[in-house]
């Protein structure tokens, strides 16, 4: 798929939380210059296609998102092919090469980098939220936002302590609501290439919700995950996500409560999911 002159997208199956079934990688660039970020990647698979249908015999960054399985598959076998560097975040541990064998020369960004190529500026921005170790990338001249899994193309994205910081994910979602976003190239789920900014505002007021919910159910007596999870999570909720969400969406409320902790508003009793959490 062509989102712009030297943009292009393939979409693989992979083994990723519901409701989504498949992740999107991205091409950026002709040959020799090439960028692809979430390379999901097999010999003959849709993303090879893609690079050879835009005739690229070799790449400059195959650049993960974040450390989540379903953002580097096969990685090893498209820089063997390929070559060109592994770029990732600065917080993935030293050992973590994403299955890329050592020879394999390796990129740690911080954020705020900036990559030419093929007549674009790829700017580099360090979002934590849902890993701490998150990159999205920007390009200024098409207002193109590659979100990983901070934004997806529908339903949203799952925040899970210890590695989700619900915090962290409030002020990266905040500060992509200050730039000039016009389109938004989720890893799972449709492009948004409409009403972008409104999708990213929508993203910060539901969180906000679910926080006004979670402080309401406290106000209410409940003092444990499991109750506060049933009270504010409604049938629409699993039939996008599935049956199976309660237990992700019990992982989403102790984020919720843990920012909540930090701002002041909820001290806890006892550890992990047991605890009690009760208002100051």
């Amino acid at each position: 798929m062509r989102l712009s002159s030297h943009i292009h997208q393939a979409t693989v199956h992979t083994f990723t939380l519901p409701p989504h079934h498949t992740t999107n990688c991205y091409v950026i660039g002709g040959d020799k210059e090439a960028v692809l970020i979430d390379p999901i990647f097999e010999h003959g698979g849709s993303l090879e296609r893609c690079i050879e249908k835009n005739g690229i015999r070799s790449i400059r960054y195959a650049a993960v998102t974040h450390p989540h399985p379903d953002h580097y598959g096969g990685i090893d076998a498209l820089l063997k092919t390929y070559g060109g560097r592994l770029l990732c975040h600065h917080n993935n541990e030293e050992k973590m090469t994403f299955g890329a064998s050592g020879a394999h020369p390796i990129d740690r960004f911080s954020g705020d980098e900036v990559i030419e190529t093929s007549g674009y500026t790829i700017q580099v921005l360090n979002t934590p939220g849902h890993s701490p170790a998150h990159l999205c990338f920007y390009i200024q001249e098409e207002g193109m936002l590659f979100s990983g899994d901070t934004i997806l193309g529908y339903g949203t994205s799952i925040i899970s302590p210890p590695e989700g910081d619900m915090a962290d994910y409030l002020k990266t979602l905040n500060r992509l609501a200050a730039m000039e976003v016009r389109i938004i190239c989720p890893s799972h789920g449709p492009v948004i290439d409409k009403r972008a900014p409104e999708r990213i505002r929508w993203y910060i007021d539901h969180r906000m919700m679910r926080e006004e919910r979670v402080l309401e159910a406290l106000q209410g007596g409940m003092s444990q995950i499991p109750e506060i999870t049933k009270q504010i999570y409604n049938e629409e909720d699993f039939q996008m996500h599935g049956h199976d969400l309660q237990p992700r969406a019990e992982r989403t409320v102790l984020a919720h409560l843990e920012k909540l902790e930090k701002d002041g508003m909820v001290s806890r009793q006892g550890d992990g999911m047991g605890s009690h959490f009760h208002l100051t």
